[in-house]
């Protein structure tokens, strides 16, 4: 009979979401991982068929955290500048889950409509605003090209930018937008 892990499952996984976010996606081997668990390479592969299946449960994680992340309300902001805060203040406080989510290529293209906080989004716009959802997204899409450019420049550390200047700018964006939309239908 094999011996019985001292580690479980979780505690791998536990473990491989703790290096992810401290070093980064590119830093996720056996042998890091399991030296993060305490454990040899083998409990690794006895509870996960390699590392590409670690580094999936680690990207569900990932997207379970800014997803709750992008829902936090602020008070005395709007909603939709809220999940633009909310949106670049993930970039700043993970860099590395944002890097992994956003910036690898590993996890597909976000803003686009097969992003799972697409709806969530324009569903605020169009309950703040009263636009159909066609026009939301187009607002959500163009503000997120913006928003993904400041969190982007965040996460690199090629710039930096303070709540206020963020808020101010997703605000004349945001206004800016729905002005030109507006225009367009008289």
């Amino acid at each position: 009979m094999a011996p019985r892990p001292k580690v479980s499952r979780e505690d791998i996984s536990d473990a491989a979401f703790r290096l992810v976010r401290r070093e980064g996606i590119d830093r996720l081997t056996a042998k890091a991982l399991a030296a993060e668990a305490g454990c040899s390479t083998q409990p690794v592969f006895w509870y996960f068929s390699g590392m590409a299946e670690v580094e999936e449960e680690v990207t569900v994680r990932a997207k379970a955290l800014f997803a709750e992340r992008l829902r936090r309300t602020r008070e005395g902001v709007n909603p939709f500048k809220t999940v633009g805060l909310n949106y670049i203040g993930f970039a700043k406080e993970e860099t590395n889950l944002f890097k992994l989510l956003y910036m690898s290529g590993r996890t597909g293209s976000p803003g686009l409509p097969e992003d799972e906080n697409v709806p969530f989004a324009v569903d605020v716009i169009v309950r703040e605003k009263g636009i159909s959802e066609k026009d939301a997204l187009r607002v959500f899409r163009e503000l997120w090209l913006f928003s993904h450019g400041i969190a982007t420049m965040v996460a690199t550390e090629t710039a930096s930018f303070n709540d206020g200047d963020v808020e101010s700018m997703l605000t004349d964006v945001y206004s800016g937008v729905l002005m030109k939309i507006r225009s367009e239908k008289e």
